[in-house]
């Protein structure tokens, strides 16, 4: 990699201030936020740091309305046939084990990932897993084999967080299904804009430590939680900050593990289409999903679900055959056209994303240690 010197950008400021004939060039420096602002030529990192993610690719998710279990069995096998690897459905209702094996009719959960996310009043992730695993076991399916996350985030859906269900889950899922997550992180409710990024992923680190903190209280240890834990970030369609948000969480969380005596521990990251970015203009929902696709692509999500460009900016309904193939071919493109698969981190060597993941993560980790001396995330 060519090394860039002061020289050069004084060089760069002198060639660009006569080709704007004499005009001030500062006008040049992007504000994205209070106090976060990207410079177009940035100084060169005083160390440089090796490849955010050290593993490459990611698996291509779809979004799957799961009411009736008939229907949700249908839309899921046609995702897997047109090339998902990770099904991700939307309950409205409690199932049952016989509405889940319904649900999960002719899908061999040893191959895909299965995920889900609860909408309806009362729900319990620990009864559905619970189910789950009735199922599985009925089915003769080999449990370690299977990988995929429930939606339990104990401090988004509980005026009294349900602390033992969830520790009783961990011990489970770490003795017999090592790839499976129970402990999600959600940070939908934090994703308010671009300009408030370090925000968003102080309060994301913020209750993920939170939730490490409360299990290791409890006995547990937080290396152990950490293997069952999954961030949910939602994509916004600021492209270049988006990548830089993905980058820095994954440093970010790095610094919470060392502190917690954790040596290159793992990040889970499932990124999500923003859906209220969407239009009724479905050309633009489309150029949106891949965006957003794309910078999760590039910011090393492990998991992306995109929502087909025809969807509810409210659910999923309405959706067509052709909505739910153009959501599927944005990552195959992404995947087979772009070789993005080939990369652990795509973004490694480019100087402004570095320069924003290095700001974006010093911003944060500045909010974060705020929240911690307050009391943590339970105080905010």
């Amino acid at each position: 990699m060519l090394s860039k010197t002061a020289s050069d950008r004084q060089a760069w400021l002198d060639k660009l201030k006569a080709e704007r004939k004499g005009a001030d060039v500062s006008n040049l420096v992007w504000p994205i936020g209070p106090g976060l602002e990207v410079d177009p030529h940035p100084e060169p990192p005083a160390n440089s740091k090796g490849p955010v993610r050290m593993s490459s690719g990611w698996e291509i998710g779809a979004y799957v309305s799961a009411a009736p279990p008939e229907e949700a069995n249908m839309l899921a096998l046609e995702e897997l046939n047109g090339g998902v690897e990770a099904l991700l459905f939307s309950l409205h209702d409690q199932p049952n084990e016989q509405e889940i094996g319904r649900m999960l009719r002719g899908i061999q959960p040893e191959f895909v990932s299965l995920h889900c996310n609860l909408f309806y009043p009362e729900r319990d992730p620990a009864v559905l897993f619970r189910d789950l695993v009735f199922y599985l076991r009925s089915a003769g399916f080999n449990l370690a084999k299977v990988k995929g996350s429930v939606d339990f985030d104990p401090l988004l859906d509980w005026g009294e967080p349900p602390w033992q269900p969830l520790l009783r889950l961990l011990k489970f899922v770490d003795r017999y299904m090592p790839g499976f997550k129970v402990l999600q992180v959600n940070g939908k409710a934090f994703n308010t804009g671009p300009q408030y990024s370090a925000t968003e992923l102080s309060l994301i680190v913020a209750k993920g430590a939170e939730y490490l903190h409360q299990i290791q209280e409890r006995g547990m240890s937080a290396e152990l939680a950490n293997r069952h834990l999954q961030f949910a970030v939602t994509q916004g369609t600021n492209y270049f900050v988006e990548i830089a948000k993905l980058r820095a969480l994954r440093l970010l969380w790095s610094n919470v593990l060392e502190g917690f005596g954790i040596k290159d521990g793992q990040t889970t990251i499932a990124a999500h289409t923003d859906p209220e970015v969407f239009e009724e203009d479905k050309n633009q929902n489309l150029l949106r999903i891949t965006s957003q696709g794309m910078s999760a692509v590039v910011g090393g999500a492990d998991l992306v679900f995109l929502r087909p460009p025809d969807a509810s900016p409210f659910n999923l309904d309405g959706t067509t055959d052709f909505g739910r193939r153009m959501a599927r071919n944005v990552q195959q493109l992404l995947r087979l056209e772009s070789g993005f698969e080939e990369l652990n981190d795509p973004a490694a060597g480019s100087y402004f994303i570095d320069q924003l993941t290095d700001k974006l993560a010093r911003e944060a980790w500045g909010k974060f240690l705020e929240i911690e001396q307050n009391g943590g995330f339970v105080e905010i």
